[in-house]
């Protein structure tokens, strides 16, 4: 799959995001917590790219649907050929899909706090939402190729299950005006212009 000029500009942005806000500012966060973060995201983006109307559907509702069945195939495998062009091969028969490693928050906090600044992101770079998810998915393979304290296999488990988390969930609506201000206050440090991914400036940990 290629990617447009605007989907790679918004990697970046998204990865530095994410550390911003769910690492509060500090730059620390835990590596599963921002692997299953950008994977959450670009699933529950990849959701809304569905365009499914419903009446009176509360956030975290499961929903099931053959969209999210046959598109969201597209996140994993963006992944492992991202994972691949950065040398990282994933062993399948290491892979564990029952035990994977859990995030520390749920699905509805996670994507709170991030899917307004997201969708700042994908407007600024005129993308859609499908356009957005893609970019989001190699946010996750970086962060998984950068992480020395996990397994790649351990960060693909925990990808694909944030992924199919993200696809298959309601989401909440998008962020009321107080909240927009108290989420753009938190994330008016963030530098959207980094030009290059190949080195980390945030630290993970367990």
């Amino acid at each position: 799959m290629q990617l447009t000029e605007n989907q790679n500009k918004a990697i970046d942005e998204i990865i530095e995001m994410v550390v911003s806000v769910i690492g509060n500012g500090s730059r620390e966060i835990d590596t599963v917590d921002a692997i299953s973060s950008t994977a959450r995201l670009a699933g529950s983006f990849l959701f809304r790219s569905f365009g499914f109307k419903i009446n009176n559907a509360k956030p975290g509702t499961v929903m099931l649907s053959e969209e999210a069945n046959t598109k969201g195939i597209q996140l994993i495998n963006i992944t492992y050929a991202a994972l691949q062009n950065f040398g990282i091969r994933i062993d399948n028969n290491k892979m564990n899909y029952g035990n994977q490693k859990q995030p520390s928050n749920n699905f509805i906090d996670v994507i709170e706090k991030v899917q307004y600044p997201a969708q700042e992101i994908m407007k600024k770079n005129d993308l859609s939402y499908e356009q957005m998810a893609q970019s989001a998915a190699i946010a996750t393979a970086f962060i998984i190729q950068q992480s020395t304290n996990i397994t790649p296999e351990e960060g693909m488990g925990t990808a694909i299950y944030s992924y199919i988390e993200g696809t298959k969930t309601y989401p909440p609506e998008f962020s009321s005006e107080s909240e927009k201000a108290t989420i753009a206050k938190t994330t008016t440090s963030v530098n959207t212009d980094s030009k290059n991914i190949s080195k980390p400036w945030w630290k993970f940990w367990i």
